[in-house]
């Protein structure tokens, strides 16, 4: 845990489970980054694709890491958490992948806005092969100040989760990680911080979103919605007849249109992208 003058610490978890091909790279986009104190965390799902022997060559360098039979991405990630004692907590799966410096970054931003609670970054999509993605009109995100009605009636569009870092005591206070959540557990997390206190934003690309034909954001689709219309019956629609929640909805899209016609207009001029900040 942080002192009086010292910089925070950073607690990753990871959550594997049968991602070998991408795994070394997460690890060591984590072992890697120039800040110092880092506590990596990693929990495996008992992986039969050579997972655990990666997992197995770096154990030394690792917080803790376990391979168990668990319930699930997470219920893992919940695990994780449980083992941190680091001041800032995220995480990242383990097909995603930091950018060099990124946690310097995160923990300059905490030590400099102490009121901050969470913090929405700058991420970029990649493909298999770790290149940026440009055939998307728009690939990338410079984070967004997302609040508690944001998120609930417009969603995370804006928010990735590979690059959204938050306070320890926020992350208890707000309940931790619903470990029953398959799909939005990010989403569901993210709005009760939020309700807490509105996120924070980094304009900066600290983290790589890994988009691939064998993702669970792929082949999930079905339960992402089914989760996603129950988080809302939760959140929205005690609080907001189906006008408001139209009108606000609206607003938000136009909102998000407008910051993706900018950052696409900033690519455009290079002004700012994947290649200035990696």
């Amino acid at each position: 845990m942080t002192t009086a003058n010292a910089q925070p610490r950073i607690s990753v978890v990871t959550p594997s489970f049968n991602q070998a091909t991408f795994l070394e790279s997460t690890i060591r986009s984590v072992l890697e980054q120039s800040y110092q104190d880092v506590e990596y965390i990693i929990i495996d799902g008992e992986s039969t694709d050579g997972s655990i022997e990666i997992i197995k060559r770096y154990a030394t360098q690792l917080a803790y890491w376990c391979a168990e039979k668990d319930q699930g991405q997470a219920h893992a990630i919940a695990k994780g958490f449980a083992k941190s004692t680091g001041d800032i907590l995220c995480w990242l799966n383990s097909d995603d992948t930091f950018t060099s410096g990124a946690l310097a970054a995160v923990a300059e931003y905490f030590t400099t806005h102490p009121r901050a609670d969470a913090v929405s970054a700058g991420a970029y999509l990649v493909d298999a092969g770790g290149n940026p993605h440009g055939t998307l009109p728009c690939s990338y995100t410079l984070g967004v100040r997302a609040t508690y009605n944001r998120f609930r009636i417009y969603g995370q569009e804006g928010v990735y989760q590979q690059a959204t870092f938050w306070r320890r005591e926020a992350y208890f206070a707000a309940g931790g990680i619903d470990p029953s959540l398959t799909f939005i557990m990010d989403l569901d997390l993210f709005a009760r911080l939020a309700c807490l206190k509105r996120f924070g934003r980094l304009p900066q690309l600290v983290a790589c979103f890994r988009q691939h034909e064998a993702a669970k954001s792929s082949l999930l689709s079905i339960v992402h919605d089914r989760e996603f219309a129950a988080f809302q019956l939760r959140h929205v629609q005690p609080t907001y007849p189906s006008i408001i929640r139209h009108l606000l909805h609206t607003h938000y899209k136009y909102q998000s249109k407008l910051r993706r016609l900018l950052l696409v207009a900033l690519r455009a001029l290079h002004l700012t992208g994947p290649f200035l900040f990696a």
